[in-house]
């Protein structure tokens, strides 16, 4: 009876173990997954290599993140410029050119709201991958202990088989 509640046991532990394997496998995929998106949102423009570099599980979100952060851009650019305009232009100033410097301050005032946003991105993005990073190494811990456990589980196996051997005399 003991041989087959060991034999159980360490059935047992293999399904564990193989549990914990694929979701070790999940989370390193997600985690890569996640490192491609930031590497994506970090640059300054974002091309259509960048778009295309976004993995297909984070596609949707990358995407909507990518035009949230335009919106937010443009939302602030807008607020920028008409502080700029109000109470007098300060653009009047340069005559005949004062279209192509509203143009200017209205692009630096974007990549200034582009670049807010993506901080405030970059640091949620950092902070699921410091999550996933934790759960990892739990994982990892306790697949050591299983694996430990399945080591011990498996040396009473031989042991028990060795004692049913002798003592039926089966020794060959």
């Amino acid at each position: 009876m003991g041989m087959l509640l060991m034999m159980f046991r360490k059935m047992h532990l293999i399904q564990k173990k193989d549990n914990i394997e694929f979701q070790l496998t999940d989370l390193n995929q997600k985690l890569m997954d996640y490192q491609s998106l930031s590497a994506a949102l970090a640059n300054d423009s974002t091309s259509l290599t960048d778009i295309a570099s976004i993995p297909p599980s984070l596609f949707g979100s990358g995407i909507n993140t990518l035009m949230m952060a335009h919106g937010a851009a443009t939302q602030y650019a807008n607020q920028a410029m008409s502080y700029m305009m109000n109470g007098g232009s300060i653009f009047t100033q340069f005559g005949d050119n004062a279209q192509y410097m509203q143009q200017i301050a209205y692009m630096k005032a974007y990549e200034q709201g582009r670049e807010q946003y993506k901080k405030r991105i970059m640091a949620q993005l950092d902070e699921q991958e410091k999550q996933m990073e934790i759960k990892k190494t739990k994982l990892e811990a306790l697949l050591a202990q299983i694996e430990e456990e399945e080591k011990a589980t498996t040396q009473r196996v031989q042991a028990g088989i060795q004692s049913q051997v002798s003592h039926y005399g089966l020794q060959a």
